[in-house]
């Protein structure tokens, strides 16, 4: 900051930056109104100032009337927080550092420089918070550089190259080109989502499995398809993928789960129905049976799959390998 900038000086440049970043154009004579600016000349000097001391970018556009913020430079934008959004901050900040946990020493240095200007009661309680809000959750280690790589590649469209190996399947380790499309957390672990020749929806990759990833510029980036989104790609809670939504499956849930799980929101199309004896029976129709059947045992003695038979037939093989190797030797 320059030494000889006065604090009604700084006042005036933090509430003419807060007024460009709303990203649309901003006439003069509503920037002069907002900022109560005496002169047009004064006007003129803070842009110039904020041009050449912070290098930033703010240019005049005559077709929209107005000045546009392209680039806020060096400047620092000083806000007045409120109590709420202090704990959101700190909050945040911790479950961040669990949930990219590459991303811990830089969470660690930015808590020290907070702890030094923030009230103690409240960096307290947004501590807790951030800490109760990840209890029992572990995350999957994964290479911190492929990680970065694949946000910026997503950012600019660009492809990436990995190898990649799905437990799931008998199949070896492959190398493949991928058009990396959007990252999501799901349970507890970070996925890529993401192009595939054979599949024009798309493929999930777990990114702790992708190895030696590199960022491969020289192919044609395949999009998304038109109007789907990361969001609605990564809306089931069984699998992180939603897919084609074209197998229905029905579960009869008994208590105390019967309440329980309808408190969760499982996939996008999931349905309740009351049952006898305080059962629930739950509906939805899902891409694929594997993770609706892992969910069916692992919610066992209270989960009970009802259809299609394909599911009753996978839960009872999981069923069968789980009281074969707890057997009494």
């Amino acid at each position: 900051m320059p030494r000889d900038l006065s604090s009604v000086k700084l006042d005036r440049l933090n509430r003419l930056m807060r007024l460009l970043y709303s990203g649309r154009p901003v006439s003069k004579d509503a920037i002069m109104d907002v900022i109560g600016y005496a002169s047009s000349r004064t006007f003129e000097r803070d842009l110039a100032f904020l041009r050449e001391a912070y290098d930033a970018e703010i240019r005049h556009d005559q077709t929209q009337g107005g000045y546009i913020l392209e680039g806020r430079g060096t400047f620092i934008l000083n806000f007045t927080l409120t109590e709420r959004e202090i704990l959101s901050l700190v909050s945040g900040l911790r479950m961040a550092s669990h949930f990219l946990p590459h991303l811990a020493k830089d969470a660690d240095d930015l808590w020290t420089k907070m702890r030094s200007s923030l009230p103690e009661s409240l960096l307290e309680k947004g501590e807790t918070l951030g800490r109760c809000s990840v209890v029992s959750l572990p995350v999957s280690r994964m290479d911190s550089r492929a990680f970065d790589l694949l946000v910026d590649a997503i950012g600019t469209r660009t492809n990436v190259r990995f190898s990649y190996r799905s437990p799931y399947g008998s199949e070896r380790a492959t190398t493949r080109v991928v058009s990396p499309w959007g990252v999501f957390f799901q349970s507890h672990a970070w996925y890529l989502w993401g192009s595939h020749p054979k599949t024009p929806k798309g493929v999930t990759y777990r990114i702790s499995r992708i190895k030696t990833l590199h960022v491969w510029p020289d192919t044609p980036f395949s999009p998304p398809p038109e109007g789907m989104r990361i969001d609605d790609h990564a809306s089931s809670g069984w699998y992180g993928y939603t897919g084609d939504a074209d197998i229905p499956v029905e579960i009869e849930i008994s208590p105390p789960l019967a309440e329980i799980v309808r408190e969760t929101v499982w996939h996008p199309t999931q349905r309740f129905e009351d049952g006898e004896d305080g059962k629930t029976i739950m509906r939805a129709e899902v891409p694929d049976l594997g993770a609706v059947a892992r969910w069916t045992m692992a919610s066992a003695p209270y989960a009970r799959a009802k259809s299609p038979e394909e599911l009753v037939r996978r839960v009872g093989e999981l069923a069968r390998g789980m009281a074969e190797g707890h057997e009494d030797k």
